[in-house]
């Protein structure tokens, strides 16, 4: 194993959660040369990363990279960036943890969660944020141990409740910087004007593979071999997509077939939902099956696929 000295500091970056994309992305960016945070609720898992840094693997090989970790937002001071990688349902309990570096100076949060649940808190308790997706793959081996399991594209922007007259340019110029940064640390990130399409375009996407893979304990790709679970994958993204039509939101292609193209470009990742429900832990059903139930009780749209695959997740957990 590797033992890797960061010593260029390029940007100073905070990380909340350290879950598998946190983990991810914190190594990542630490390795590349960052001044990086990790900010945990868990004194004594902030405690191990603090001494034991992350081990980083990939294509097998394992480095290990050392970090900041702390509980206490207070020690961390100013922050450019906040990564807020924590589940969905954190969210609000995690904006209330970073309170101090949202007041601390010049910094941009940015929300990287899967869904659109959180959204409403993000609003109400942070003046300038801006919210992204990624298609990179980490799975937690263990404490501390992060394995990367594919590499793709992280899309950044602003909600429209965040552009025109509430946007500021110190805070464009931060995202600027955020995705120069990711991209140098080997995590390519492009700013898109209408994040809001990207967030829907892989929601629709979640809700054709998570729950699916949570339900069938199996892998993505193992979705394509089961054929019990092709027309509820398309009835499901069916109805997400007539949900994101009547919401005036214009995705990118043809949804099913995308969703198609993501179990086989992944068909050896465990979906996060998958590795949850493995290690007991509360799942995001409600953040994105459950998103589409909500939003197309609303509309008027029927979604009785997708409220049964809430259901059918939920059991499983009980």
């Amino acid at each position: 194993m590797l033992f890797y000295d960061a010593r260029r500091v390029v940007m100073n970056i905070t990380v909340v959660g350290p879950g598998a994309l946190g983990c991810l992305f914190a190594a990542l960016l630490a390795k590349a040369g960052n001044s990086v945070w990790l900010l945990d609720h868990d004194a004594e898992r902030a405690a191990f990363f603090q001494d034991h840094g992350i081990i980083f693997e990939t294509n097998g090989r394992e480095i290990r990279v050392p970090v900041s970790s702390t509980t206490d937002p207070e020690i961390i001071g100013g922050t450019d960036i906040i990564l807020l990688c924590v589940k969905s349902y954190d969210v609000e309990v995690a904006l209330k943890q970073i309170a101090p570096l949202l007041n601390c100076g010049n910094s941009l949060l940015i929300a990287l969660q899967n869904g659109i649940a959180h959204h409403e808190a993000l609003s109400l308790a942070v003046q300038f944020y801006a919210v992204g997706v990624t298609a990179q793959g980490g799975t937690l081996a263990n404490r501390g141990k992060v394995i990367h399991g594919g590499s793709g594209q992280t899309i950044l922007g602003f909600l429209p409740s965040q552009t025109a007259a509430k946007q500021r340019d110190d805070k464009v110029i931060l995202l600027t910087a955020a995705a120069e940064t990711l991209t140098t640390a080997r995590l390519p990130t492009v700013i898109s004007p209408v994040i809001i399409n990207s967030i829907w375009d892989k929601l629709i996407v979640n809700v054709g593979i998570n729950a699916l893979t949570a339900i069938n304990n199996c892998p993505n790709g193992k979705l394509l071999s089961i054929p019990s679970v092709a027309p509820l994958q398309e009835a499901a993204v069916t109805e997400a997509a007539n949900v994101a039509a009547a919401m005036g939101i214009s995705l990118s292609g043809d949804p099913l077939k995308k969703t198609i193209n993501v179990c086989q470009a992944t068909r050896n990742n465990i979906s996060s939902m998958l590795q949850d429900v493995r290690n007991g832990r509360r799942t995001e059903i409600d953040a994105i099956n459950g998103a589409i139930v909500r939003e197309g009780k609303r509309l008027g749209i029927p979604t009785p696929v997708n409220k049964q695959l809430v259901a059918a997740v939920k059991a499983i957990m009980l």
